[in-house]
């Protein structure tokens, strides 16, 4: 007999919201560089771009290696702050906010929304289940928040967890705990929909949660990881989760 479904999670990028219609080598230097011209057109630094670029890719090399043997997310706005002191500068808040926004600019101006994820994430909330989104980000939640309702989905979500403002990032049992404290779901009457393995699955399996895959094509899947189920693409996912739960 199946379970009664009470609350369905998803991820975001590349789950409702594709992230990488570039690489992500090439959006960093993208941001990387509105960030530098915003600093020159203030006259905030005399630094030269690739003098820039490599402090902030030994920063984030750094930081990037301690947040994956500890699963504590790196912040960029504090990773920011300890590059403007490697290069003696002391922002006042109004230009530390803007440069913030100008660094992301890039990021946002290519992002689009995956095909059927309104409506799909219509569907379980006209069934009145909860419904969660708890998504992997270095960035302040404000920006994805913006992103979510100027893609029509914001409305659909009684609870959005980025792990920014949690601290610590899938696959971490914390972050996926806390979504399920927040919106009262047991993890055996809820499903988890994403896109990586480990991250997603992996992280969700862990809570005791089910868990839907949805490949990213290009992306390595080799983890020995099984989901509760997979589907190609997230106008599926209504059939894929009548099959494991009672709606």
């Amino acid at each position: 007999m199946k379970s009664k479904l009470d609350g369905i999670f998803f991820d975001m990028g590349s789950t409702l919201i594709e992230f990488e219609n570039s690489t992500w080598d090439v959006l960093n230097q993208r941001c990387a560089r509105k960030g530098y011209d915003f600093l020159r057109k203030r006259n905030l630094t005399e630094i030269e771009y690739d003098d820039f670029l490599n402090l902030l890719s030994r920063e984030f090399e750094r930081r990037w290696t301690e947040s994956n043997n500890t699963l504590r997310e790196i912040s960029f706005e504090n990773m920011a702050v300890s590059l403007f002191d490697d290069l003696g500068l002391n922002l006042i808040d109004g230009n530390f906010i803007e440069f913030m926004n100008k660094y992301y600019q890039p990021v946002t101006d290519q992002i689009t929304l995956i095909k059927g994820a309104v409506e799909t994430v219509r569907f379980f909330k006209d069934k009145k289940l909860k419904i969660g989104l708890i998504s992997n980000t270095i960035f302040p939640e404000e920006f994805h928040l913006k992103e979510l309702k100027r893609f029509g989905l914001f409305k659909f979500f009684d609870l959005v967890l980025f792990s920014s403002a949690v601290g610590y990032k899938k696959p971490h049992p914390k972050i996926f705990e806390a979504a399920l404290k927040g919106l009262d779901v047991e993890p055996d009457y809820a499903v988890f929909v994403g896109d990586r393995l480990e991250e997603d699955i992996g992280g969700a399996q862990k809570v005791g949660m089910r868990t839907v895959l949805i490949p990213k094509e290009g992306r390595d899947y080799s983890t020995p990881i099984v989901p509760d189920a997979k589907i190609n693409r997230i106008t599926e996912l209504p059939d894929a989760v009548l099959e494991l739960f009672d709606i």
